[in-house]
């Protein structure tokens, strides 16, 4: 497996950016990337969005703050950011530093689509 991260942006009509990710978020240039990257879309006035984790096979604390960032982001904006397809090894990690209950979990990206509404 690689140990770069690579990043592909959607967009699911009419208003939610997608980003599915591949590899492991750990700390080094790509996480940044992923903070920059939601921070330019935010600017552009894009405010919900999806990161698709189905293709993460590893996040470490580095990561996890960058993901964490991007929602705090999101919600300062007015939108929001939800997680779709985050494996169990991934997903033990959000358990057990407590921030599962910060992020919203869903099976998949089309679940997680599902009545996204946003409070402004």
């Amino acid at each position: 497996m690689s140990d770069l991260l690579h990043i592909e942006t959607s967009r699911l009509e009419p208003d939610i950016t997608v980003l599915t990710f591949a590899g492991k978020i750990v700390l080094g240039p790509q996480t940044m990337a992923v903070e920059d990257l939601v921070s330019e879309l935010l600017r552009k006035n894009q405010k919900k969005f999806i990161f698709d984790l189905s293709r993460v096979y590893y996040v470490d604390s580095t990561g996890m703050g960058a993901i964490i960032t991007c929602l705090t982001r999101a919600v300062r904006a007015g939108g929001g950011l939800r997680l779709a397809g985050v494996n169990d090894r991934v997903r033990q990690l959000f358990k057990i530093t407590h921030l599962e209950n910060v992020v919203s979990f869903y099976p998949t990206v089309l679940a997680a689509s599902e009545d996204f509404t946003v409070v402004s």
